[in-house]
């Protein structure tokens, strides 16, 4: 996986006592959210360790930042490094179920290509669904995607829609404001040029050349070119304008203890009302082959402190996308990687 090269935890071996008391803490703290007290850990668990002795066991994973206790409870719950630590030293892969993957299956079985904006709507509502937790579904980053054909349609006196078609399948459209109604002449005029002259491309490259591409167009048709222009960031950029990503379970979300408060209860309707802040989220942990895990503060928005992201990539064509999930840090990491994995790969065409 990944994150477990990536993050690499400084602290020295753990003996087998201190691991099985650190696993215990972490297990009972993403059933029931409220510190572990060393008597709870003596009653439920099969350590088979007295509550004294497992205070100190305690004492030792505190001193060594893994576990941490809130204002002045008794109990402990894991630290950021605790939980990387689990992550990447002991946590157990987790397979989803036959009647999770018939559920999950079941919403991929058309033969027929999706769109991509209903790719994104279902996923993020299998995933918000099946996971309880914040889902988020990116739509694939175009800069790759290579331009098939380019469409002008004028949809008012004083608006052109601009459409590209990608070869990954995905239909773009963009509106373009100009001075005056342009005939359709010219506008059939000034496409078929931009397709002679673009297709083929990857929108990379049309954005980082077009300027010197359109440099010779002298004749420019009712000053559409000089538009082109001025518009190419935004008509060659590599994220969709609309459905950039989608978004479900904001409700389940808020039926979890954590947001009893309503401080943080504020700052998960923030975050997703926020779409620039989570598609930069999302571009820090995508790009990679494998499952991306980012826990409290590894994440880069200070705001998210509180939460942890899983992300796995898919593949729409020649196109990538990410599949993650946001929720509280003691989420069921493997239960919450075998999802999002599978996803992934469901989606991938």
């Amino acid at each position: 996986m990944e994150d477990r090269k990536q993050h690499t935890v400084d602290v020295k071996d753990l003996s087998e006592r201190e691991r099985q008391v650190l696993l215990s803490i972490i297990e009972q703290y993403v059933i029931t959210a409220a510190p572990i007290g060393s008597r709870t850990l003596s009653k439920s668990t099969d350590l088979n360790l007295s509550p004294a002795s497992i205070r100190n066991v305690m004492s030792d994973l505190e001193d060594r930042g893994l576990i941490g206790h809130p204002h002045t409870s008794a109990g402990r719950i894991p630290t950021d490094l605790g939980y990387r630590y689990y992550v990447n030293s002991m946590m157990q892969q987790n397979e989803l179920n036959e009647q999770e993957r018939i559920f999950l299956e079941s919403r991929f079985e058309s033969d027929a290509p999706a769109a991509i904006h209903d790719l994104l709507r279902n996923s993020s509502q299998i995933l918000s669904r099946i996971s309880q937790q914040l889902a988020i579904i990116a739509a694939p980053t175009l800069g790759n995607g290579v331009l098939h054909r380019l469409e002008l349609v004028q949809v008012a006196s004083d608006k052109v829609m601009v459409i590209l078609s990608i070869r990954s399948g995905i239909v773009k459209s963009i509106i373009l404001h100009v001075h005056s109604e342009i005939d359709r002449d010219k506008l059939d005029y000034v496409a078929a040029m931009l397709n002679e002259r673009l297709s083929g491309l990857t929108l990379q490259e049309i954005r980082e050349t077009f300027v010197d591409r359109m440099r010779d167009s002298v004749d420019d048709k009712g000053g559409i070119i000089r538009l082109f222009i001025d518009s190419s960031d935004r008509l060659f950029a590599e994220r969709l304008e609309s459905d950039a990503v989608c978004i479900d379970g904001m409700i389940t979300m808020t039926q979890q203890p954590e947001f009893v408060d309503p401080q943080k209860m504020r700052g998960l309707i923030e975050l997703v009302e926020n779409q620039h802040v989570i598609v930069h989220l999302l571009d820090t942990v995508s790009g990679g082959e494998s499952v991306t895990i980012r826990i409290g503060r590894e994440i880069e928005d200070h705001t998210l402190n509180d939460y942890s992201i899983v992300a796995a990539p898919y593949r729409f064509g020649q196109l990538s996308g990410a599949v993650s999930i946001i929720g509280p840090k003691r989420m069921n990491y493997p239960r919450m990687i075998s999802i999002v994995e599978y996803l992934a790969k469901l989606m991938s065409t």
